[in-house]
């Protein structure tokens, strides 16, 4: 296109490194790697989850769709690297936006991700200068499946908890316990299983403990679960599901999970 941009690929032990050099000149300033994949492979994802280790550098993350054939066009959403650390990111599908030759373009609507058929990794920010960025993994995420999957593994874990207690002088904290004494060992549980996650550099499983046992809580008290307390704990979600940082995400509802014990251990 007559820009003097350059990238290449090269596989790692971790996965594919992604690097070159991004040039101003001749009205350039891009570079980009693609890859088709399978149409209807990602029709039951809510988003794109990648595994990156970069440069602190912003990228673009885009996406095809069979149905809209335009001119050096996808769908796309601007992700941060961090320079030497990788980091897991979640992009959801309804976060992207189209874009024909650099430019938003707001009379398309939203893609159907079922009709995806490419996926690529675009530099643009403007930077003249070298750049790398290694990719782990790309895979497509549901937060619905996770949930169901996360609350059966607390359901298990609830279940050995309620197991040691009977073996223990606490026997009947939760047989016999108050709503609000619920909350607070459902917290409880959740910080004694998070925090040695969190501290072994499993920041994701963290947020997905902490995560699951706030929607646990939510379950639990259909009746019972004031209303602050029912808004905290479905803001916490909310928000929390659009932090790509994995270790912003476990800190996020952690904070949520203090605040809510808080409330609650003046009832228990």
């Amino acid at each position: 296109m007559g820009g003097l941009s350059s990238g290449v690929i090269e596989e790692t032990e971790a996965g594919l490194l992604f690097r070159g050099s991004l040039r101003l000149e001749n009205n350039g300033g891009f570079s980009q790697i693609r890859s088709p994949i399978e149409e209807g492979s990602l029709g039951d994802a809510e988003g794109i989850e990648i595994e990156v280790r970069g440069d602190g550098r912003s990228y673009i993350f885009d996406v095809r769709v069979s149905n809209l054939q335009v001119m050096a066009s996808s769908y796309q959403s601007v992700f941060e690297t961090k320079d030497n650390e990788w980091v897991t990111l979640r992009l959801p599908f309804d976060a992207f936006a189209f874009h024909s030759f650099g430019r938003r373009v707001g009379v398309v609507g939203e893609m159907d991700p079922a009709l995806i058929n490419s996926v690529g990794i675009t530099l643009a920010d403007k930077q003249p200068g070298t750049f790398d960025v290694e990719i782990r993994a790309i895979r497509g995420y549901s937060t619905r499946g996770e949930y169901n999957s996360r609350l059966a593994k607390l359901g298990a874990i609830l279940g050995e908890r309620e197991a040691e207690a009977e073996q223990s002088p606490r026997r009947e904290v939760l047989a016999n316990a108050s709503f609000a004494d619920r909350v607070i060992e459902v917290c409880t549980l959740a910080i004694d299983r998070g925090v040695p996650m969190f501290n072994d550099g499993q920041p994701e499983a963290c947020a997905s403990v902490y995560e699951v046992a706030l929607s646990s809580i939510l379950l639990l008290g259909r009746d019972d679960l004031s209303g602050d307390a029912r808004a905290l704990i479905h803001r916490a979600i909310r928000d929390g599901q659009h932090l790509h940082d994995a270790s912003e995400r476990a800190w996020h509802y952690r904070r949520a999970i203090d605040a809510l014990m808080r409330s609650y251990k003046d009832w228990a």
